[in-house]
C-alpha cells in the first residue's frame, strides 16, 4: 500500500505489540499500513464522521484485515476501550488536539504512548502534553508534499523542558536534521527583511522581532 511519507514516519513511531487509536481516521490508510508492516499490532479506526469510515470500511475489506482493525464512530477519544494503550492523532491543530485529549481526560489512565502530527501549535502541544504526565521520547522535524510537519512521541513519565525546548522540541534540537535548517532559516531570513522596512519608532514590534531573530540566530548557529 501506497502512503505518504509522514505516515510511514507516524508509522515507525509506533510500538510493535501495541493497540492503537488513530483518531480522525481518514480512510484507515495508517491503520492498514501499521497491521500490515508491524508486529502484532491491532487498531481502532475512528472519525467523528461516517463519510471517512465508509471509505475505511472499503478498504479494510479490501485487504482483508477486519480481524485487526475495528472502525468507530465517536467524537476524539471517546471510543477508547481498556485494552488501547496508544493514541495516534494527526492532521489537527495543535489546540484542537490538546482539547481532545483534555476532554476525555480520563480515557488516559491505561494509555501509555501518544503519537501527535499537529499541523500547528507544536509548543502548546508539547507544554501541554508534558503537563498531563507524558514526557518526549522522539520526534521529528520533517517535509511532506512541500510542507512542513512536526512528528512528537510521547510516553508515560515526567522530564523538565526548557522554553526552547517545548518550542522546537528537545530531540529536533539535538539533531537539527536539514529540513529543521532549511525551515528556521528560510523563516529567520524573512524576519530579517520585515525588520528593515519597520520604522525605527515602532519600538515594540521592533523589539519583539529582534528577539525573535536573536533567538533563531543561536538556534541555527548564525
Amino acid at each position: 500500500m501506497k502512503i505518504s511519507n509522514r505516515l510511514k514516519l507516524i508509522a515507525s513511531f509506533v510500538d510493535d505489540n501495541s493497540y492503537v487509536i488513530d483518531v480522525g481516521c481518514d480512510h484507515a490508510l495508517l491503520d492498514i499500513f501499521l497491521v500490515q508492516n508491524k508486529t502484532n499490532v491491532k487498531t481502532i479506526a475512528s472519525d467523528i464522521n461516517e463519510g471517512p469510515l465508509e471509505g475505511a470500511r472499503k478498504n479494510i475489506e479490501l485487504y482483508d484485515l477486519k480481524d485487526k482493525i475495528e472502525i468507530k464512530l465517536g467524537d476524539g477519544i471517546s471510543t477508547i476501550n481498556k485494552e488501547v494503550d496508544t493514541i495516534v492523532i494527526s492532521g489537527l491543530g495543535g489546540e484542537t488536539i490538546v482539547d481532545i485529549l483534555k476532554e476525555d481526560i480520563n480515557k488516559l489512565n491505561n494509555i501509555k504512548t501518544m503519537i501527535l502530527s499537529p499541523h500547528s501549535d507544536n509548543y502548546l502541544v508539547r507544554k501541554e502534553i508534558t503537563k498531563l504526565g507524558f514526557k518526549i521520547e522522539n520526534e521529528i522535524f520533517t517535509y511532506d508534499q512541500k510542507k512542513p510537519y512536526v512528528i512528537i512521541k510521547f510516553v508515560k513519565g515526567t522530564s523538565n523542558y526548557s522554553d526552547d525546548e517545548l518550542y522546537f522540541g528537545p530531540v529536533i534540537l539535538k539533531e537539527k536534521n536539514e529540513y529543521f535548517i532549511k525551515y528556521y532559516q528560510e523563516l529567520n531570513n524573512k524576519n530579517k527583511k520585515v525588520l528593515e522596512n519597520i520604522p525605527l519608532d515602532n519600538i515594540e514590534i521592533r523589539n519583539k522581532l529582534e528577539k525573535e531573530i536573536e533567538r533563531l540566530d543561536k538556534i541555527l548557529n548564525v
